[in-house]
């Protein structure tokens, strides 16, 4: 109970630390980004530019995180993100501090803050599967229609009620680029394909691009846009393959943890040993470090698969 009592005071102090110094999420991010971001010599600006110097992983790691809100159209969330892991970090100090494990500060402090990495991992991924999905009945629809009469501009036209967001946004673009702006089709077809992240999207927009100088190109676009059917038919059927897998190891980690309660109830000596001993507390530390690696192990080869050219 006063462990409980002293967490609830860390907290309440922890809140009006916040509070006083009028700490918000976006001051929060403006700050450990100008601190990522400081001026830098020029020395250093040259090596890095010439690759000898090595990029810092945490800045990496940010960085990939703001780039998958940008594409997924979240970033108004980045500065909610960074906010809850320097929250998860001060968490997990408290959370070992109150088991009087000092051991688990790393771990738990970690945990915290690789959640809203997952939770950016997860959203990309479904993100990226809506938009392979709609990519597969645009380019059909648009396809077929530029077969037919041999003018990209005119087949998009067509098209475009039919394609849903956030690819139709995307194609929009594209006709005001070509009807408003510059009549340059390759060019217009170039900055498409930087609209959508997705290597069959891209395979198609260059042979598009081969098509405005050779119109007999425009058989091979047909057997691009097949690719799409069959990556979405092999991930359905891998889908149901790999929940068998994560469900197994969901079930024995949850047998793991659940050997604890039930040795609580036990034998309340064995589970005092287990965790007031320093050799108690390094096996829990090591059964939070296997728990750990192995969803993560988990999580990455149980991954659908992802064309690459």
């Amino acid at each position: 109970m006063d462990r409980v009592i002293y967490l609830f005071g860390a907290l309440m102090m922890s809140a009006g630390i916040v509070i006083l110094l009028g700490l918000t999420p976006e001051i929060i991010t403006q700050d450990i980004m100008s601190l990522m971001s400081r001026q830098r010599s020029l020395k250093y600006r040259v090596a890095k530019a010439q690759g000898k110097v090595k990029q810092n992983r945490l800045q990496t790691a940010i960085m990939n995180i703001k780039n998958a809100l940008i594409a997924t159209h979240s970033e108004n969330k980045f500065s909610l993100l960074i906010s809850v892991s320097l929250i998860g970090i001060c968490a997990g100090f408290l959370l070992a501090a109150l088991l009087q494990n000092l051991l688990l500060i790393p771990i738990f402090s970690g945990i915290c803050v690789i959640l809203p990495y997952a939770y950016v991992n997860v959203l990309l991924s479904n993100y990226n599967r809506r938009i392979s999905e709609e990519l597969e009945t645009a380019l059909s629809i648009i396809t077929t229609n530029y077969v037919s009469n041999d003018d990209i501009i005119y087949a998009v036209e067509q098209s475009i009620d039919y394609i849903n967001p956030p690819v139709q946004q995307a194609f929009r673009k594209f006709l005001t680029q070509t009807k408003l702006i510059n009549s340059n089709v390759k060019l217009a077809i170039e900055q498409l394909k930087g609209e959508i992240n997705n290597e069959i999207f891209h395979e198609w927009c260059d042979s598009l691009i081969e098509c405005q100088d050779n119109v007999t190109l425009k058989k091979t676009l047909q057997p691009i846009t097949t690719k799409l059917s069959n990556v979405r038919i092999i991930n359905a059927e891998l889908r149901n393959m790999l929940m068998s897998p994560r469900r197994e190891h969901v079930m024995m980690v949850f047998i793991l943890l659940a050997n604890y309660p039930i040795l609580y109830f036990l034998n309340s000596d064995w589970f005092k040993v287990l965790t007031d001993t320093f050799v108690g507390q390094v096996v829990n530390s090591i059964v939070a470090i296997v728990v750990i690696v192995t969803v993560i192990l988990a999580y990455k080869y149980t991954q659908l698969i992802q064309y690459k050219r």
